[in-house]
């Protein structure tokens, strides 16, 4: 039952790792890879996710909720309801975000929040506003390497590093379909890039493949083996510094913070400021 689970919320909002980008650039790929699970369809089509919220907790399996504001609270739902809504299948009862409380993953108090593609059904360039005081958030603008410098997503930076500061990074997904020095260049390009379009101080540029390590723990994988050696190791260290950047996020702002329950997941503020912007776009 759901009240197995679900606590009475309050007490320090725990801190979240937000995660924008255009649809097709692996943002569910990714969360999937740094939570070492596979719990967030991925999705090839246009489509509007509901914005979801998932953490870590005590518990022997998966749980899954959906909220609407003004409801009663957080329904529980089973794991396909919870895919069929993220995939668009059917959300008859006009929920307006999703949760996942998961076990044994290895951020233990950092919530991951995943959101609609900002470049699907005119939601291009989204803007987020956070309540004052700011809460703890780390937004993590996803794009795809090869196109990461498009107008819309300079355009969503600029904005946003107003908003965030410091605590922004890029994730340059699927640098796996580049060769090493066209990732060199395009890195070693990226800062100066940004700063010449007013982004200053430029954010930390990270190439990485969400795809590549999914498979890193496998013994034997045919698409890790067959990479060359140079770009799975550029890929890998990106990544690996994506991993260290939200660890550290997650050591400097989670003391003090309790049990995390789907409560807490869908009355955070980020979690309202993501609904209202979600809508104001879709309205």
């Amino acid at each position: 039952m759901l009240e197995s689970y679900v606590g009475c919320g309050g007490g320090a909002m725990p801190p979240c790792a937000l995660f924008m980008g255009d649809f097709n650039v692996g943002k569910s790929a990714l969360i999937n890879a740094l939570l070492r699970r596979e719990t967030l369809p991925a999705c090839r089509e246009e489509s509007r996710a509901l914005p979801t919220f998932l953490a870590r907790a005590e518990l022997s399996e998966a749980h899954f909720a959906a909220w609407k504001r003004g409801g009663e609270g957080p329904t529980s739902i089973t794991h396909e309801e919870f895919l069929n809504i993220r995939r668009k299948a059917g959300n008859p009862d006009g929920f307006d975000a999703l949760g996942a409380l998961l076990p044994g993953t290895p951020f233990r108090s950092l919530v991951f929040a995943d959101t609609a593609g900002m470049s699907a059904d005119g939601f291009e360039s989204p803007r987020l506003t956070l309540p004052t005081p700011r809460p703890p958030v780390l937004l993590v603008v996803v794009t795809d390497i090869e196109y990461w410098s498009a107008k819309h997503t300079m355009d969503f930076i600029a904005h946003h590093q107003q908003v965030f500061g410091g605590s922004l990074l890029v994730a340059a997904n699927k640098a796996d379909h580049l060769n090493a020095d066209e990732i060199r260049r395009l890195s070693d390009r990226a800062r100066l890039r940004m700063e010449a379009y007013g982004i200053r101080p430029a954010p930390p540029f990270l190439p990485l493949s969400a795809r590549l390590e999914a498979a890193r723990g496998l013994q034997s994988n045919e698409y890790r083996m067959r990479m060359k050696r140079e770009v799975r190791d550029r890929c890998d260290a990106g990544f690996d510094a994506l991993r260290v950047t939200l660890y550290e996020f997650e050591a400097r702002h989670a003391a003090g913070h309790r049990d995390i329950d789907f409560d807490m997941l869908f009355t955070m503020p980020l979690a309202a400021s993501l609904t209202e912007m979600t809508q104001g776009v879709a309205a």
